[in-house]
């Protein structure tokens, strides 16, 4: 992960978010009084707020880690999708 300062961050900010998105990396911006913002480009952030809110059910996590483990195993199963 990168960190600018606020300073930079200003001066470069086109620059900075073009590369934050092209990277697909965070940037730590950092002001003067050592407050710390991170840069994320959306669709991470969105991708994160997704995975949070799967992971905040348990029985839904748990499902989900059982799932990953049998597909690891070679026991997933491709299947058609079904028309409602």
């Amino acid at each position: 992960m990168n960190a600018v300062t606020l300073k930079s961050a200003s001066l470069n900010l086109e620059e900075l978010i073009e590369q934050v998105v092209a990277d697909a990396e965070s940037t730590i911006v950092v002001t003067e009084s050592g407050a710390r913002v991170v840069l994320v480009p959306l669709d991470e952030y969105n991708s994160w707020k997704e995975t949070n809110y799967l992971l905040s059910n348990p029985a839904n996590a748990d499902h989900l880690r059982r799932s990953i483990a049998e597909a690891k195993e070679g026991k997933a199963q491709e299947r058609e999708l079904l028309e409602a």
